[in-house]
């Protein structure tokens, strides 16, 4: 395998990658809602934070694995825990859906001037709050933005993932 300038294989630095990107995301969403359970008065909301830490530690733990195991059962299944935890939780729930859904696509509508029928339908009361809190909306649309950026990384990761299994392959035949 082929290293880069500082020393280190193109699959680590894009694992790492992958994983910072998860675990900015994942900060931020922590802050995001432990605010947002602050400010509207919605404690609830804070099983978020756990919801955050647990995933946290199931990406690192993973991706602590795959490091230590470059073959077999357990470098497969921590790849797959690790491909298929960040792809639902950090990218696709949220970054697409709390920050793309719930926040990119509220503040478009409601700042574009939607009406107050289709905003209460869309996003119905105590679950979401109209915009009227610069900090809680900025978090909630840069989840978005994080989002886009981990998709990016894991996408990177996976496809020399598989770059690299087929010229293994090529190479035993």
């Amino acid at each position: 395998m082929p290293m880069h300038s500082d020393g280190m294989e193109p699959s680590r630095i894009l694992l790492s990658r992958a994983l910072h990107a998860a675990l900015a995301i994942l900060l931020l969403t922590a802050v995001h809602h432990a605010y947002g359970a602050y400010a509207y008065d919605t404690p609830w909301r804070l099983h978020v934070v756990i919801v955050a830490g647990v995933t946290a530690l199931l990406l690192w733990g993973a991706v602590h694995v795959l490091r230590r195991r470059p073959a077999g059962v357990a470098h497969t299944a921590a790849w797959a825990v690790f491909c298929l935890l960040d792809l639902l939780l950090p990218v696709a729930g949220i970054g697409l859906f709390e920050g793309g859904y719930n926040h990119a696509l509220k503040n478009a509508l409601y700042f574009g001037g939607a009406s107050a029928p289709l905003l209460a339908r869309l996003f119905p009361p105590p679950m979401y709050e109209l915009p009227g809190d610069g900090f809680f909306e900025t978090t909630g649309v840069l989840q978005l933005v994080l989002g886009v950026v981990a998709a990016c990384r894991l996408y990177r990761l996976v496809r020399h993932g598989r770059h690299a299994r087929a010229r293994s392959r090529a190479g035993q035949a």
